[in-house]
């Protein structure tokens, strides 16, 4: 009896280890490097909001011939992705919004996102901008207030919903309260 009690724990405590390890392992990102050069080029190039008019880039009509404004149009449509971050270990932090619960009312997949009410509120970021991320355990609906660090493997794929369009995914490893 002893003895299987020994091999319990020390099968918990290589199961606790490993996915330490798992999340250690993982490369940290920011939202930013999962926009392509070529995109990040484009945001550095816009032209200067103009405050001496009423019109703002966000207010001009972006059916005509305005550069500028085509531009813009097309950063915050972008589903490009950087290929190099396929199947590649990621953590990332951001915030929660919930897409399906289980039985009990935990979330189970979401759409991780930059900033808090991204996706509630329109526009929702581009998809580039926006990764679902299924395989969540325990996670209550009420703790969506708060950021979170999640780990896993990040996969560039397009996934559809309601709420939003995300050009990356993550199977989740682990999804931890943020902290700095």
């Amino acid at each position: 009896m002893l003895r299987m009690l020994f091999i319990m724990f020390y099968l918990m405590l290589v199961a606790a280890f490993s996915g330490s390890l798992l999340a250690s392992e993982a490369k940290t990102i920011e939202w930013t490097d999962l926009i392509p050069d070529s995109e990040q080029q484009l945001m550095a190039n816009l032209p200067e909001v103009q405050h001496d008019t009423n019109q703002s880039i966000f207010d001009r009509d972006y059916t005509g011939d305005d550069p500028a404004a085509m531009q813009w149009q097309e950063i915050l449509k972008s589903a490009k992705v950087r290929t190099e971050l396929n199947n590649s270990k990621v953590r990332i932090p951001g915030f929660i919004v919930p897409l399906e619960f289980d039985d009990k009312q935990n979330i189970t997949h979401f759409f991780l996102v930059p900033y808090f009410g991204a996706c509630i509120h329109v526009p929702p970021p581009p998809p580039n901008q926006i990764i679902y991320v299924s395989g969540a355990r325990n996670l209550k609906a009420d703790m969506i207030y708060s950021p979170f660090w999640i780990s896993g493997t990040l996969i560039t794929e397009t996934m559809s919903h309601d709420l939003g369009q995300s050009a990356y995914s993550i199977k989740a490893d682990s999804v931890e309260e943020y902290s700095y």
